[in-house]
């Protein structure tokens, strides 16, 4: 059995290679491995080869000859297309692998979406295999996919016939990381395989979100945007408008439909109704979302104590009903962020005093703790003031800036206002990091010539800004 693990450096492609040797020994098999040379070092591309075989008999080879391996593992998406168009796959080898993605700082920045999904380049490995198996860790709700969940997808695959259960987590057991955890995750990833391989792509069930929202302005400015821009821009709209009401309230989510109303008629009496005037909609309605949607720590606390969350921790290490099992979550708030919810005169005058200062607290909480739960529960309890806080007020503000440059845009033409629409999402992250990215949005609003906006994005979201 040949075999070829791929992966970047701190996934622990090491421990995973150990696990797999050792449940071949207690086969009494006989592993040989060597990982190839390559930039083994964090995010850096690593590759491990290894030949399992009944008996010492045989000559072992450094190298994988292409198209000749019975088995690609891949812990990173990436690197298994890399291998793949290397010549590695072949009709007899099986695949195995994850869409998790190793994203280089170019991609995080990039407003691009990712090309690179299983979506796109499901026929490439289907030409490059006998069968596979791509675990998606997004849609199955495993927002922290290990290497022990993907030996457990290995071991009730059946591309290693010659090693049973008992092996793999004896072997777990013997190497000795993290026993108690990983044997959890292992025994998830062997049932994770049960959904994976009947449908690979396994998308869950959607609700038709528009028939639940309220009746009245929000539902029948939804269908007059549908009437006009079609089904696209409404299923974006739909999912905002849901997001905004679980966010804040009902009136919050009016408010995200006046505004794109107001947009709405203001394009059409300046450009008429066309296509690309439904393109605008779209992107203006999803940023605009987006932007109305800040982190603020009220709403940090609702997602730290929400019961989904709690049911996927469970799910993710097998944690049976009655089990008793504590989360601990760690905080670094700033002076800012917490001022920032109280009342705006009392925000704002704390703002005058503090903010020439850097004032952060790290604390620890134990969130499924009485103690650790209702304090955050009293904090999530804070909504009804979101709308009168000092941080609201700014945040506000912004957001009707932003509004005022797309219509300023549209004054240039539909492309301009196009341009205006993306950098709205200039706007991102938190604390130091969002302060600087306001700067640069302040900077890139002071203009509406499509030529320098166009400039100013591939300047700030290109790859190219980086490369020395």
């Amino acid at each position: 059995m040949k075999i070829l693990i791929t992966s970047v450096g701190g996934l622990g492609v090491g421990v995973f290679v150990e696990w797999l040797a050792a449940a071949a020994i207690s086969e009494g098999l006989q592993p040989r491995v060597l990982s190839l040379p390559g930039v083994s070092q964090r995010a850096g591309r690593t590759l491990s080869y290894m030949e399992i075989v009944p008996n010492n008999d045989f000559l072992f080879s450094p190298f994988p000859e292409k198209g000749k391996l019975d088995l690609i593992i891949s812990q990173e998406f990436m690197e298994l297309l890399r291998v793949l168009k290397e010549g590695y796959g072949g009709k007899n080898c099986n695949i195995l692998g994850t869409t998790f993605r190793y994203y280089t700082t170019y991609e995080k920045l990039s407003l691009k979406k990712d090309i690179y999904t299983y979506e796109n380049f499901r026929s490439l490995i289907e030409e490059n295999s006998r069968d596979h198996i791509v675990v998606d860790i997004h849609k199955m709700g495993l927002s922290d996919f290990s290497n022990a969940h993907l030996v457990g997808v290995l071991c009730a695959s059946g591309y290693l016939p010659g090693i049973k259960r008992e092996s793999y987590e004896k072997a777990i057991k013997t190497v000795g990381i993290d026993p108690e955890r990983n044997l959890k995750d292992f025994a998830a990833g062997y049932e994770l395989f049960k959904k994976t391989k009947g449908d690979l792509l396994e998308e869950g069930f959607k609700v038709n979100g528009f028939y639940s929202l309220p009746d009245g302005y929000t539902k029948d400015s939804i269908e007059k945007l549908r009437s006009v821009y079609g089904n696209g821009i409404k299923d974006v709209v739909v999912e905002a408008v849901r997001q905004l009401i679980e966010y804040q309230d009902k009136d919050y989510a009016e408010l995200y439909m006046s505004r794109l109303n107001d947009l709405h008629r203001y394009a059409v009496e300046t450009f008429g109704k066309n296509d690309k005037c439904g393109e605008l909609m779209k992107e203006f309605a999803r940023v605009l979302a987006v932007r109305m949607m800040y982190e603020d720590v009220i709403r940090v606390a609702e997602k730290k104590i929400s019961k989904g969350r709690f049911e996927r921790i469970k799910k993710l290490y097998t944690i049976q009903d009655g089990e008793v099992f504590w989360v601990k979550d760690f905080f670094r708030p700033e002076a800012d962020e917490l001022y920032g919810v109280l009342p705006n005169p009392l925000g704002r005058l704390l703002d005058r005093i503090l903010s020439k200062y850097k004032i952060s607290w790290k604390t620890e909480l134990y969130t499924n703790h009485l103690s650790g739960f209702l304090l955050l529960k009293a904090m999530s309890k804070l909504r009804f003031i979101r709308r009168s806080s000092f941080r609201y007020s700014k945040e506000n503000s912004l957001v009707e800036k932003y509004v005022e440059h797309v219509k300023r845009s549209l004054t240039h033409g539909l492309d301009s206002a196009m341009l205006a629409a993306k950098g709205g999402a200039i706007v991102r992250g938190y604390g130091d990091v969002r302060r600087e990215m306001i700067k640069k949005w302040d900077e890139f609003s002071n203009s509406t010539n499509p030529r320098i906006m166009a400039s100013f994005l591939d300047n700030f979201f290109s790859e190219r800004r980086f490369e020395s």
